[in-house]
């Protein structure tokens, strides 16, 4: 039992029977567009006129719309409320293994980022020395990903000692000697 009824077909033999009826027995050409200079104006006895050009079927064309992209937005926002810096901040908070190199980010952290410092402790004092001896490249590699003057300035800092301090109250002493036996 095949049945050879295709509405797609049928649908489209009256959309050519439709047109071969307006257009005097021809299909109107598929593909062209009219010039863009001067066009005829249904219902004017195919008077060229000046103005909006329209489309074969009389009604206005449009014009693709002139639309910025939302990066082109985002970023224009960002610089007319001035958060340059604190995305850029933000920027090197979140890829310094990308801008120092794993082995360096394994050993370093960013604490904080304070106008145009940047704050790092390093987990032994060997890293933190290591580290000021690079800070002249790490300062190029962070002004060539997020633009000169950003960060103009680390602070490195090795790891923080123990604090003896138990409590919200202290006494002032000469702190812990050999106390341990």
């Amino acid at each position: 039992m095949t049945d050879n009824h295709d509405p797609v077909n049928e649908a489209f033999e009256k959309l050519r029977s439709a047109a071969r009826q307006r257009n005097g027995g021809q299909l109107p050409p598929v593909g062209r567009t009219p010039s863009p200079r001067r066009t005829k104006a249904v219902g004017t006895g195919g008077v060229a006129k000046r103005g909006i050009p329209s489309g074969p079927d009389g009604r206005r064309r449009r014009r693709p719309l002139d639309v910025d992209t939302f990066g082109a937005l985002l970023g224009g926002e960002i610089q007319r409320r001035g958060w340059e810096k604190g995305m850029a901040g933000g920027w090197v908070n979140g890829h310094w293994d990308e801008l120092v190199g794993e082995k360096i980010a394994q050993h370093t952290t960013v604490e904080m980022i304070k106008d145009t410092t940047l704050f790092i402790t390093c987990d032994s004092t060997a890293w933190a020395t290591n580290l000021r001896m690079m800070q002249r490249q790490i300062l190029q590699a962070i002004a060539g990903k997020v633009g000169p003057g950003i960060i103009t300035e680390l602070k490195i800092f090795g790891p923080k000692a123990p604090s003896w301090r138990k409590g919200p109250l202290h006494v002032k002493g000469r702190g812990p000697r050999d106390t341990y036996g």
